[in-house]
């Protein structure tokens, strides 16, 4: 039986049900950060008594009436076991919104009503964009465990955690909304040499206002000099190097179209300019992207992709003429990584690799790449790196012949973290702070 239809025909068995106890709730602050903050703590968990759930069932709605409890809502009570629950709280009680706040309950279904008595998921919104337009979400129930979805288009996106489109945003009683809708700063992204200095570049783009992209020019010695300004792209939803898929010597930038979810490349010039965009098709708006110097062992580069509504992690080989290859599978659960970068070599072994922070614990692993496409068993590189929004690498920034990683951390700080080729990072170098660019 499918998980959606697991999810109705459990939603249904369970429907008398008494609200399971909170254990251990201390209400951490009556407003809608504490929410988020509760949410985000929990992600890389599994079903639990804890969350009054037990496994197997669908417990999407155990979990997020839990956080609800432990931020201090009212009328908790009301919830029970099934999604359609908080449909029914937001009837009572009136806090059906129809712009997402941070702190609501979002509940989804493939026949577009909850009236019929049912709906196949709900999970928590964590964040909500300056437009109010997108979200990021944190539930109970997805992929057998708490997971956290990055940014996606509630408005056009029919299915975006696998449980059919958006129905309502329910609003918890008596919580505050103190937080503030906003959007990430854009990523960092190493891109290779688009200067023809010998030196590998990096890309970085405002988040808003005319979302300008910047190349820093690398300096050699763990710095960058000054900008290039290449003008607005606030029409992209990520920007990222992706090696040299045009075939011409040179590395090149691959965008994702907000309107769209096209693909785009733009090929890599002489004097740090770009080319005429190649066109890569739509469907594109739901992944996060990374691109790869050469992860497959062909000469060319690849883009590396996590499906957010799987958490599967694809490798799309490029080919030299800016378009993609047949994806191929690289491994499941990404969707608790974040952020993820492709590195360059850290592990001194010619292939290049994989890093990525994991979400619950903080830690950063670098994933060996064995030279087909596939990674090998993960190395633990550190902790402390949910501070880091965004990681990035593929090219030796220091000068001493290793590869580098690039990292920003929350506060806007640039650091250029030596590799030492066995899978570690040396001291860190600081680039100084500002890289938060929201406009």
């Amino acid at each position: 039986m499918s998980l959606l239809l697991r999810k109705k025909f459990v939603s249904l068995a369970l429907a008398a049900a008494a609200a399971a106890p909170i254990l251990g709730a201390t209400p951490a602050g009556a407003d809608s950060a504490s929410v988020a903050a509760i949410a985000n703590g929990q992600v890389g968990h599994s079903c639990s008594d804890y969350y009054g759930c037990r496994h197997p069932t669908a417990w999407c709605a155990d979990f997020a009436r839990w956080v609800w409890g432990q931020a201090g809502a009212d009328h908790t009570g009301d919830l029970d076991a099934r999604a359609v629950s908080f449909y029914e709280y937001g009837s009572k009680h009136g806090t059906f919104h129809s712009v997402p706040q941070v702190g609501d309950a979002v509940i989804y279904d493939t026949d577009g009503s909850a009236t019929d008595g049912r709906v196949n998921h709900v999970n928590l919104v964590v964040k909500v964009s300056a437009d109010g337009s997108k979200i990021q979400t944190v539930g109970g129930n997805e992929s057998r465990g708490v997971r956290w979805r990055d940014w996606f288009d509630w408005r056009t996106n029919a299915n975006p955690v696998g449980a059919g489109r958006v129905l309502k945003f329910i609003g918890p009683k008596g919580l505050s909304d103190t937080t503030a809708p906003g959007t990430d700063p854009a990523p960092v992204s190493a891109v290779g040499d688009l200067t023809g200095d010998g030196k590998p570049d990096l890309l970085a783009r405002a988040a808003s206002g005319n979302g300008n992209l910047f190349l820093y020019p690398g300096a050699g010695n763990g710095h960058f000099g000054t900008r290039i300004d290449h003008g607005g792209w606030a029409g992209m939803e990520r920007v990222s190097g992706v090696g040299d898929v045009t075939g011409d010597g040179k590395a090149d930038v691959a965008a994702i179209e907000k309107t769209s979810g096209k693909l785009w490349i733009y090929p890599g010039q002489t004097a740090s300019q770009l080319g005429s965009r190649i066109d890569n098709g739509g469907g594109w708006g739901d992944i996060r992207i990374t691109g790869s110097e050469d992860l497959n062992g062909d000469g060319r580069g690849d883009l590396l992709a996590v499906e957010e509504a799987t958490g599967k992690l694809w490798v799309y080989p490029g080919q030299s003429n800016g378009h993609f290859g047949t994806r191929f599978q690289a491994g499941t659960n990404w969707d608790s990584m974040n952020p993820v970068g492709s590195v360059g070599d850290l592990t001194g072994d010619g292939r290049n690799d994989v890093a990525a922070v994991e979400e619950a614990s903080g830690k950063l692993f670098v994933y060996p790449g064995l030279g087909n496409g596939q990674l090998g068993a993960r190395i633990e590189a550190g902790t402390g790196w949910n501070e880091m929004s965004s990681i990035s690498g593929a090219g030796d920034y220091t000068g001493d012949g290793k590869d580098d990683v690039v990292a920003r951390d929350t506060t806007g700080k640039l650091w250029v973290y030596p590799g030492q080729d066995d899978g570690q990072l040396g001291a860190r170098i600081d680039n100084g702070s500002g890289w938060n660019f929201t406009g």
